[in-house]
């Protein structure tokens, strides 16, 4: 089954582009996919090369990040072996005059060859390369269009700017996704929730408002940590969760 990937771009004072290419699942399959670009009502993203060229770039960040990551565990053991069998070759065959100055040095340089010829070789492979052209490829192919899930994001996202933190608490009567709408909303919570993955007060939030406490001191804790552009959008992703999830809107 061919795998969709999910672009949004988020617009405001701060555009936000959030990608699949920080996910380590998107380059599991080596499956052809496709890539669909969503953002808010209104005019469509005007820099669309500038979107593009970023998309490249994450891509092969991404691309390189996990095949050298794959392979860590067995490079670092080549890289130990080799330091070892250098240090202990020199230590007992080569005799100097200065103790462990030549061995450390000469086994250091040898491992760190062979790690970073063991790196070329990981990057120079044909799944790599093959893995980089397949989602060029996906990027070239990709269209953007309007998305409701992202105009709700946006619509909440500036009412936080506006009325703060307390907009969380903003009745949304009758809002509700269909099943496409619910899939889309689910990819675009996963990417905020990557972008906030080193943001334990993120977490702790999400912690709260999934335990039913009123989390007021949270929320102003949330726009503090982040600043406001931020927080607002961290507001309006603690608004859209549940829909994700098929619970509707908070």
């Amino acid at each position: 089954m061919s795998q969709t990937n999910y672009v949004f771009a988020i617009g405001g004072d701060g555009p936000v582009l959030l990608h699949p290419y920080d996910s380590p699942e998107t380059f599991d399959s080596a499956e052809p996919g496709s890539v669909v670009g969503r953002y808010g009502s209104g005019a469509a993203p005007r820099d669309a090369d500038g979107i593009r060229t970023a998309l490249y770039a994450a891509m092969e960040r991404g691309t390189r990040r996990y095949f050298l990551n794959k392979g860590y565990y067995l490079r670092l053991a080549m890289t130990t072996a080799t330091f070892v069998a250098v240090y202990l070759f020199l230590s007992i065959v080569v005799r100097d005059p200065v103790p462990l100055i030549d061995e450390l040095l000469l086994g250091s340089l040898s491992a760190a060859a062979v790690f970073f010829a063991s790196e070329r070789r990981a990057l120079s492979s044909p799944r790599h390369l093959d893995a980089v052209l397949r989602l060029r490829r996906e990027i070239d192919g990709a269209f953007f269009s309007e998305s409701r899930v992202v105009d709700l994001l946006e619509a909440w996202r500036d009412e936080a700017l506006a009325l703060g933190p307390a907009a969380f608490y903003k009745a949304a009567p009758g809002t509700s996704l269909g099943d496409e709408e619910r899939a889309e909303a689910e990819a675009l919570c996963a990417a905020l929730a990557r972008r906030w993955k080193h943001k334990p007060v993120v977490a702790e939030l999400y912690a709260a408002v999934e335990g039913g406490q009123v989390p007021g001191a949270l929320l102003d804790k949330t726009v503090r940590k982040l600043g406001l552009e931020e927080g607002a959008l961290a507001v309006a992703y603690m608004r859209l969760i549940p829909l994700a999830l098929g619970k509707g809107a908070v």
